[in-house]
């Protein structure tokens, strides 16, 4: 009986010793490079609806696993949660948590196997955009003997390597949203959104100088603060005249909500329809955009009320104006 009682202590001692030795973290890493702008591929890349049905590599291992969606898609808190009965699948839960300059932040949660850290960091790549995919894992320190024996990189690695050829065919393929002066109109269901900036009237050739100004007056106050803009830069316009050649309106930043901002003019949107533009070019050149919007409203008799431009690509970093993505949000009064 002691003999046994020894084997027993020996082994785990064993085992003790193998777990100081064993990895602390796990950490995946793949990249390739698209032919997409870095702006237009993390707007595309936040939408986990987009993940599952265009380029998820998991998908077409289970194409009857169930999903559900919760939130807006594309915006931070929103998720997707799947349960396949296969393996190799699983079940689990993929939070979209926030994008910070070039990184795409996300939890993921196995069932049974814990949390794990996923980013996305998009970089701008002669023309194009460098992708890398990240999974980082911390790993308890009795599962540490375990991943001296198991190939994490080499399991999973593969389907990273698919997941980004399958983004690139589908990034690249697809149509350019500024083409044939057609536009999509999606219904948004927002939450309330709080927003701080200075607000005035300007004619049309003063709003360039009004934003060069302001914007970054904006981003050092929430950047004093260490908080996080949950939106790009954007505009509210309160009015628009054409015949006078001027606007009332102001030059923003989304903050989370709770904020708040000393010296800056606080704007509250509540919770709301809003419809929206993804509209690709030229600022000066959005007008078709409006139109298609003014239309769409007319056809669904609907009433609006603010307007706001959310600048998604930074012109600093891309030249090529046709390029630019900017999202025209239309907010619907009840």
């Amino acid at each position: 009986m002691k003999k046994i009682l020894y084997v027993i202590i020996g082994l785990f001692v064993v085992y003790l010793i193998l777990c100081l030795f064993g990895p602390s973290e796990v950490k995946i890493e793949r990249s390739a490079v698209i032919n997409a702008p870095a702006d237009v591929l993390k707007t595309k890349m936040a939408d986990l609806k987009f993940f599952h049905e265009s380029w998820s590599p998991w998908t077409e291992k289970d194409p009857n696993m169930k999903t559900e969606y919760k939130g807006e898609m594309g915006q931070p808190g929103s998720s997707m949660s799947w349960v396949s009965e296969k393996k190799e699948v699983g079940s689990g839960t993929m939070t979209y948590v926030r994008t910070s300059g070039d990184t795409i932040c996300q939890l993921l949660n196995f069932e049974g196997h814990g949390n794990a850290d996923v980013c996305f960091v998009v970089t701008p790549d002669n023309g194009g955009s460098k992708v890398s995919w990240i999974m980082q894992n911390k790993v308890g320190f009795f599962a540490r003997a375990f991943m001296l024996f198991m190939n994490i990189d080499k399991m999973v690695g593969p389907d990273f390597e698919k997941g980004l050829s399958k983004l690139k065919t589908a990034m690249e393929q697809m149509p350019a949203a500024s083409t044939a002066g057609k536009y999509e109109v999606k219904e948004l269901n927002w939450e309330e959104h709080t927003f701080f900036g200075k607000k005035g009237t300007y004619k049309f050739d003063q709003l360039a100088r009004f934003f060069g100004e302001t914007f970054p007056h904006l981003f050092s106050e929430t950047g004093k603060g260490k908080i996080q803009p949950v939106m790009a830069p954007s505009a509210i316009y309160f009015s628009y005249d054409e015949q006078k050649g001027e606007t009332e309106c102001a030059a923003v930043a989304c903050v989370p909500n709770g904020t708040e901002l000393k010296g800056l003019e606080k704007f509250t949107v509540p919770a709301s329809k809003v419809l929206q533009i993804a509209y690709y070019g030229a600022y000066n050149k959005s007008g078709d955009a409006h139109m298609a919007m003014d239309a769409y409203i007319k056809e669904k008799n609907l009433t609006q009320g603010w307007v706001i431009e959310e600048y998604v690509t930074d012109p600093m970093n891309e030249k090529d104006t046709a390029k630019w993505l900017t999202n025209i949000y239309y907010v619907i009064k009840n």
